[in-house]
């Protein structure tokens, strides 16, 4: 590492522990790299560190369905601390933890509450998903383990199925922290019979030809969940994807019609942008192999017919449509301006993309004539006040909380924020800067209450058991305060009325946090009652039996 590298990744720490009010230098490396590759938000930050007192090696842990995600951090103040290996002492205390995990021999005693409550909640994922993928990040700004200890390492956590390992260098992370750019995705198809051309200028090569619908729904599937779209494949588009669109209904028609063959004709196609595009010319029907490939144009044909699909698999088999491709040499700003000029159709779905709907555009500016910086992408405003800082994600995680009721799937599965859910929060006949901004005044007491929590844990200090649920329930306390004020009459934008508002809030659910740990005993945990379904319901009926009598 040279010391551009360092000053560089150093200057971005010190930030994040001034904005984020950290203790360390180290804890605020760790806040970076956990939004940096996970893309975590400040909430999700909070509850996933576990450095501290009696760690046992992991620094952090995230758990996301069947994945566990798993960090350890070293962190050099000095450039002269850098040209020292990441501790194989550190690799052999996380290797001592996890086995320990795996076999379940871990107790209450031997590590820190914020570890413990991660451990239960691997252990329930066991129990109720089966196998799980460990996934090990060795995260330092020195220089990454010797050979020795990280073959010892890797070679000792091999014996269980699942298991990943990466070794993040500060090269790594400046260079995604600043091009921001998401993960490379290759893809396969087959041009139809004969039916394609080619041309190239320098270091610019085109390819226009003819692909089956089908192809093109299996160059967009999402791997690992074919019912779903890889959404990576179209972030270099500029709008964003709209199933209500008559243009988009008159294309999942067309491909479901008695005409379908039609398709090609009535179609304008899709634009792909690759680095690299090999094929054998002169050949029938010849396989296509690209290289971090995007679609740049065609997003709305892309989703539409993927819906089609989903609605009568057996329609697209007859479908053909055009494509153009157009591959670059590295660095070439071709890519750019193709994507630039050519996306004029509704793109795809992304919390970054979603920032160029007129919607989100409305209530940054009007979210700047209150004084704060809707950060519709993420750290779009990382220089300004942090408190005037506002996280659109998380704004809509609380406007899901609070308005619609739904604390527990805000909290457990955000990803319907700028999906499925995107437009019921962002109803632009319902939707203002000030009904945004009302929960969240009710949820920044609470992050602080949180914070003293988290820490308190990781330190190995005493906290109050009944009164620790409150940092796993957040978004299920600011859904309460608009159902105590409805009952009550209070006034949410009146401060005192906010704190009166808070306080019962806390004073029911801990009650029905009591009554749950009555009802489960042993099996009850904060973490895995605030993240199921079924809570919002048990909160709801308590309520209305609480104000009917």
């Amino acid at each position: 590492m040279n010391l551009s590298i360092f000053s560089t990744l150093h200057e971005k720490v010190k930030k994040y522990k001034q904005i984020y009010d950290l203790e360390s230098d180290s804890i605020a490396y760790e806040w970076l790299v956990l939004e940096t590759i996970l893309h975590l938000n400040q909430e999700e930050i909070e509850e996933a560190i576990t450095d501290g007192s009696m760690d046992g090696g992991i620094d952090s842990i995230y758990i996301k369905d069947k994945n566990v995600y798993f960090f350890s951090f070293k962190y050099a103040n000095s450039f002269e601390q850098t040209n020292k290996n990441f501790p194989e002492n550190d690799l052999n205390s996380l290797l001592g933890t996890v086995h320990s995990i795996y076999s379940k021999n871990t107790e209450e005693n031997q590590v820190n509450e914020a570890l413990w409550e991660k451990i239960n909640e691997i252990w329930e994922q066991f129990n109720t998903l089966g196998a799980l993928t460990f996934k090990f990040y060795i995260c330092s700004n020195k220089i990454p383990p010797i050979e020795h200890a990280r073959k010892k390492f890797e070679t000792a956590l091999s014996q269980y199925k699942f298991v990943e390992f990466y070794y993040l260098t500060p090269e790594e992370l400046v260079n995604k922290i600043i091009e921001k750019k998401y993960k490379s995705v290759n893809g396969k198809f087959n041009f139809v019979d004969k039916q394609y051309f080619e041309r190239s200028d320098g270091n610019v090569r085109g390819i226009v030809g003819t692909i089956s619908g089908l192809d093109l729904i299996n160059l967009i599937a999402d791997q690992e969940n074919p019912q779903k779209i890889q959404e990576d494949v179209f972030n270099d588009n500029i709008r964003l994807y709209q199933p209500e669109n008559d243009i988009n209904k008159k294309i999942i028609k067309t491909a479901l019609s008695d005409d379908n063959y039609q398709f090609w004709y009535l179609n304008n196609g899709i634009t792909i942008v690759c680095d690299e595009c090999i094929f054998t010319p002169n050949s029938r029907s010849p396989l296509v192999e690209l290289k971090n490939f995007q679609i740049v144009n065609g997003g709305q044909t892309s989703h539409a017919l993927f819906e089609a699909f989903l609605q009568e698999k057996e329609k697209i088999d007859n479908i053909l449509l055009l494509v153009r491709i157009c591959e670059s040499k590295h660095g070439n700003k071709i890519s750019e301006k193709i994507s630039e000029s050519t996306n004029s159709q509704t793109p795809v779905k992304s919390r970054d993309l979603r920032s160029n709907d007129d919607v989100q555009r409305r209530l940054e500016e009007e979210f700047r004539d209150l004084g704060y910086f809707y950060e519709s992408k993420e750290n779009k405003y990382i220089d300004e006040d942090k408190s005037r800082r506002l996280n659109n994600e998380l704004l809509a995680q609380l406007y899901l909380s609070f308005y619609l009721s739904l604390p527990s799937e805000a909290k457990n599965n955000k990803s319907v924020i700028f999906g499925e859910r995107y437009r019921e929060i962002f109803n632009e006949n319902e939707i203002t800067a000030s009904k945004m901004l009302l929960p969240y005044l009710l949820w920044l007491p609470l992050q602080d209450v949180k914070k003293d929590i988290q820490r308190k844990k990781r330190k190995k200090e005493t906290v109050n058991e009944e009164d620790s649920f409150v940092s796993r329930a957040t978004f299920h306390i600011v859904y309460m305060c608009r159902v105590i004020s409805e009952k009550k009459g209070y006034d949410l934008n009146n401060e005192n009325d906010q704190k009166r508002a808070l306080k019962e809030a806390k004073e029911i659910l801990k009650q029905i946090v009591l009554q749950e740990m009555v009802k489960r005993k042993k099996l009850y945990t904060h973490d895995k009652f605030f993240k199921e379904m079924e809570t919002q319901r048990i909160i709801h009926n308590y309520l209305e039996n609480l104000f009917r009598s």
